[in-house]
C-alpha cells in the first residue's frame, strides 16, 4: 500500500529508528514501526482486518479513517478515504497516518 504522512515527525518514525526512540520511546516505536510495516505489505485496506494491531474501521465522526493499537491507550490514526463518498475497502491502496491518539476521552 502507498502510505503518506500528515505529520512529519511520524513521517521521520517510520524510517528513523533512533529519532522514533526518542520522539515515542521504546514501546510505542517499536509497536508504530510494526504497523507501519503492515500497512507497506498490505494490498488495500481490506487486508488490515486480519492483521496483528487490530485494525479497525472507525465510525460516527471519525468515518473514513482506520485505527489500530499502539500502547494502551493509544492509537494510530490512519486516513483511507473521504467520508461522502461509497466505501469499498478492497479498492483503497493508499493511506494517510494521520496521527496517534486516545480517541477514547
Amino acid at each position: 500500500m502507498k502510505i503518506e504522512f500528515a505529520d512529519k515527525n511520524l513521517e521521520r518514525c517510520s524510517w528513523d529508528e533512533t529519532f522514533a526512540l526518542r520522539f515515542m520511546g521504546q514501546k510505542r516505536a517499536n509497536l508504530y514501526r510494526l504497523r507501519i510495516q503492515a500497512l507497506r505489505l498490505a494490498a488495500n485496506f481490506n487486508d488490515l482486518r486480519n492483521l496483528a494491531g487490530n485494525f479497525h474501521e472507525l465510525v460516527g465522526d471519525r468515518k473514513g479513517e482506520w485505527a489500530c493499537n499502539l500502547d494502551q491507550p493509544y492509537r494510530l490514526i490512519i486516513k483511507g478515504s473521504e467520508p461522502d463518498k461509497v466505501i469499498v475497502w478492497s479498492e483503497i491502496s493508499e493511506a494517510e497516518v494521520k496521527e496517534i491518539v486516545d480517541y477514547h476521552k
